[in-house]
């Protein structure tokens, strides 16, 4: 069994831990520590986004310094809660990128995009699934796309949703798309709807509906549905701009806008859920944020949002299950974690379980280490 590390972070020792621009903590959380660059042979250079699934399993995007010492592996692991690290992909002769920001569903497969090495063949890009063994391809630019976006969503069901462009001979058209392995399901194309096409992740739920942001004319929506059959959770505005969302099984959309506040007179984002009917406002930067992480926000079936955020000392960042950075803090810049300073967090938007539990990545003062840090991958599950 790995090792495991189980922190807790409470109010006396929080209130010695942080600056003064970020009060104590108002509840307890457990981390746990899943995996660790230096431990594991990780280039601490080469994570991206971990996701958590309602089992407590967290995946994340990592990558190992190759043979020459000087370029990295990219691949995608999987921990499960008794610490089995399981690698999803790894492969120098076969990936030559492989996605940043994986999805991960509740049976512990993982959908990501990687660009494939074909040997003497042109390289293609393809959406995979896989938990471990083979693993299986979902789209491919050997067939009918020329490319793809590579954020993609997994259900459940197994179900991949993505974004790509067809090939020339079907007029490089953009559209959503959706499938399990054998067929793609066509959801829209910019050819025969409103939409203009991009490249941005969607969101899949596990009835298999999907969450998207879109412009038409120029001006970005959210909207929801598949094959056609489509709800505009976030109407296209001029004056409003969209980041793509994340979607609940109850057709709960969360995102951030983003405007100009005549009220206030100052440029405001906002993260917001709606499934249709009016938008509900969960946390903005009129008050104690000053801006949002660059990835979307969490949301989960139970309705709780988690997401990135900085307070308006422009300095501390930290992780936050609502608006109130001190009641709903779960972990900030300045903490100590695995006995180390905090120096950066990265959350994303499969970073909250049903369950409750988070995953992140915390990049870890080191004076040990050569780049001065180390990064780490870890579990967190807030105290009731």
């Amino acid at each position: 069994m790995r090792r495991i590390l189980k922190t807790i972070v409470g109010l006396a020792a929080a209130a010695m831990l942080l600056a003064p621009a970020l009060p104590a903590h108002a509840q307890e959380v457990t981390f746990t520590k899943v995996a660790d660059s230096t431990v594991d042979g990780f280039d601490p250079f080469s994570f991206g986004c971990a996701t958590i699934n309602a089992g407590g399993q967290v995946a994340f995007r990592a990558g190992r310094l190759a043979p020459d010492g000087f370029n990295t592996i990219p691949g995608i692991y999987r921990v499960d809660p008794d610490g089995t690290l399981t690698t999803i992909v790894e492969d120098q002769k076969r990936f030559g990128f492989i996605g940043r920001n994986p999805s991960m569903n509740d049976a512990g497969e993982v959908s990501f995009a990687a660009r494939v090495d074909e040997g003497k063949k042109p390289d293609t890009e393809s959406v995979l699934r896989g938990a471990g063994k083979k693993l299986t391809t979902i789209a491919s630019t050997a067939d009918e796309f020329n490319f793809f976006g590579f954020d993609t969503s997994i259900s459940n069901a197994g179900e991949v949703a993505f974004k790509g462009e067809l090939d020339e001979e079907l007029g490089f058209d953009e559209g959503l798309f959706s499938g399990a392995g054998k067929d793609v399901t066509t959801h829209y194309l910019a050819s025969t709807s409103d939409f203009d096409g991009n490249d941005s992740r969607p969101s899949i739920n596990n009835l298999g509906n999907i969450a998207f942001d879109e412009s038409i004319s120029f001006d970005d929506g959210i909207f929801a549905g598949r094959e056609g059959a489509l709800v505009t959770i976030s109407a296209p505005d001029p004056d409003v701009s969209v980041q793509e969302p994340t979607f609940n099984d109850a057709g709960t959309a969360a995102f951030v806008r983003s405007f100009f506040d005549p009220v206030s007179d100052q440029f405001v984002e906002e993260i917001v859920t709606g499934d249709g009917g009016p938008l509900t406002t969960v946390a903005d930067t009129r008050g104690v944020f000053s801006s949002f992480g660059f990835r979307p926000p969490s949301l989960n079936n139970e309705g709780t949002v988690a997401f990135h955020a900085t307070l308006d000392d422009f300095s501390t960042s930290g992780i936050f299950v609502g608006p109130d950075p001190v009641a709903d803090r779960v972990i900030a810049t300045g903490d100590t974690l695995d006995g180390a300073a905090v120096q950066n967090l990265v959350f994303c938007e499969e970073g909250l379980s049903d369950s409750g539990e988070l995953a992140f990545i915390a990049q870890l003062e080191d004076p040990t280490d050569p780049n001065g840090f180390r990064v780490a991958v870890f579990r967190a599950m807030p105290q009731p």
